[in-house]
């Protein structure tokens, strides 16, 4: 699970330019994404996003995918 410190302006932000930069859309504060082959879970909520690797290819490692998520946001 990767979770991220973010206040609502930086999640906003962050949100705003992963769907511009990836095609990845976080509406609301829950919800699923994909990209990939990869599907993950998020949560925003007081203050810390969270997001949960759901499923992945086999030749990914969840760090690989995780590091991934973390280099965008």
């Amino acid at each position: 699970m990767i979770q991220i410190p973010l206040t609502p302006e930086q999640f906003d932000s962050k949100a705003a330019q992963i769907a511009a930069q990836q095609g990845i859309n976080l509406i609301g504060h829950e919800g699923t994404i994909e990209k990939m082959g990869v599907k993950a879970h998020y949560v925003y909520e007081n203050g810390v996003l969270n997001i949960t690797i759901i499923d992945k290819p086999m030749f990914l490692s969840e760090s690989m995918v995780e590091n991934q998520l973390k280099a965008w946001l």
